[in-house]
């Protein structure tokens, strides 16, 4: 038998053996291939929200007045207690009488005196008149009698200014409250001498309630704030902090936008006012304000764990329709019931993810996305935090505890002899090598 025959079968069974290995290896390959990683997304949502805008202020209030001396003189008394509040028409303090008093007096006398001498004139005038009706004056005795009227009517008017300004002058030396307030500190004690000149300012009187706030927003806002305060009440929130408590918020409006700019520093004054019923706030209290100048309609909302950011810019990995990662730029706006406002970049639907391995959300990879809620995924980080700061917070307690202990031990054992000698300290040419 030829030896071709023979071979061909050996031939024949080995290249069917390699084809057979070579479909199996393919086969393993397939099915070796990892499936693609599994990421955390949400759909980007679509919410009306209010268009917030945060300044420092300063308190400040709608009337403050300060109690000055109109007149000379001794104070005799102080009718009010520091820091205490006081009605409009109340008497503060009273400055002596006596020296304006008499002045009173005096210029009554002189106003009596001077319409004595109208009316003598008044008469010696008729008489006259009549003596020229029959011809015994003369047109000259007439004149003069007339002039003599006047010059004692006008007698009359500058005494009666003179008593006016007499009960004015005493009317001062009662220091009254113009408006209802609270009192600061009295700046002059009773018996030192004041006047309009030396030791005029007595205290100032602050009315505190309702109460105002400023702020300055910058000048590429103006036409906003111009806008909103044309179109009607601009809701505004001002927020006290306290040491070891929690915030005091107050709500108020907005009640001016200035008429300028300041040319130095591009911005521009505004103001609310707010209600102040237990007069907790005092002026020149600094505080936190915020605007609320409008509403956003359909307004791009984010959870911020989706964001990620680089040194110029923040970004975005978007699932795409084939389940393949596409990294979008993004800006951000402000923060709203624990999402952020993505201004650009993303539309309302689209998935970002939220989580998944950094090393296998990149640029392009394929994923299998799993999808929650994104307000859900954005409370569920805020307890998450909430947690870990409030473990935090009992960890640092416990070691500080800890600390202090040890510190007690310390000192309870240095009350005895120290069973260690203390160490020696040897310099680099005491060492033996």
């Amino acid at each position: 038998m030829p030896k071709s025959r023979v071979l061909l079968p050996v031939v024949l069974l080995v290249v069917g053996f390699i084809l057979l290995s070579g479909c199996d290896s393919s086969d393993t390959k397939q099915s070796a291939a990892p499936p693609p990683p599994t990421v955390t997304g949400v759909k980007a949502l679509a919410e009306n929200i209010p268009d917030y805008r945060y300044y420092p202020g300063i308190t400040q209030a709608v009337l403050e007045a300060d109690m000055v001396a109109r007149v000379s003189g001794y104070l005799e008394s102080r009718n009010f207690i520091e820091g205490d509040m006081v009605h409009a028409g109340q008497r503060l303090y009273l400055i002596q009488q006596e020296e304006y008093e008499a002045d009173l007096v005096q210029a009554k006398a002189n106003l009596l005196s001077a319409q004595a001498q109208e009316e003598f004139d008044r008469l010696t005038m008729m008489n006259v008149r009549e003596a020229y009706a029959g011809g015994a004056a003369t047109v000259y005795e007439v004149e003069e009698a007339q002039a003599t009227l006047k010059e004692a009517t006008a007698a009359v008017e500058s005494n009666l200014a003179q008593v006016l300004n007499a009960e004015l002058n005493l009317s001062y030396t009662e220091v009254l409250a113009p408006f209802d307030g609270r009192m600061g500190e009295t700046a002059v004690d009773v018996g030192n001498l004041v006047s309009p000149t030396e030791n005029s300012t007595l205290a100032t009187l602050v009315m505190l309630d309702p109460m105002r706030v400023t702020f300055e927003p910058g000048g590429t806002e103006l036409i906003e704030f111009l806008k909103a305060h044309e179109a009607g009440m601009v809701p505004v929130q001002i927020t006290v902090q306290q040491q070891g408590g929690s915030p005091v918020i107050y709500d108020g409006s907005l009640d001016l936008v200035n008429n300028i700019v300041n040319q130095s520093t591009s911005t521009f004054l505004s103001r609310a006012v707010f209600g102040n019923a237990k007069q907790y706030v005092l002026p020149g209290l600094y505080v936190s304000v915020r605007v609320r100048l409008r509403t956003i309609d359909n307004a791009v909302m984010l959870p911020d764990s989706a964001m990620s950011s680089t040194p110029t810019s923040q970004y975005v990995y978007v699932v795409d329709s084939n389940q393949v990662l596409q990294r979008r730029t993004v800006k951000t706006g402000s923060l709203y019931e624990d999402l952020r406002q993505i201004t650009s970049g993303l539309k309302a639907g689209d998935v970002v993810v939220v989580k998944g391995n950094p090393m296998e959300v990149r640029q392009g990879a394929k994923v299998k996305v799993n999808l929650v809620n994104a307000r859900t995924w954005a409370q569920q980080e805020k307890e998450s935090e909430k947690k870990a700061q409030s473990l935090s917070a009992g960890s640092s307690s416990s070691d500080s505890t800890s600390k202090s202990s040890q510190e007690s031990s310390s000192d309870a054992d240095s009350d005895g002899p120290s069973k260690n000698p203390p160490p020696t300290l040897h310099s680099e040419s005491d060492d033996p090598s």
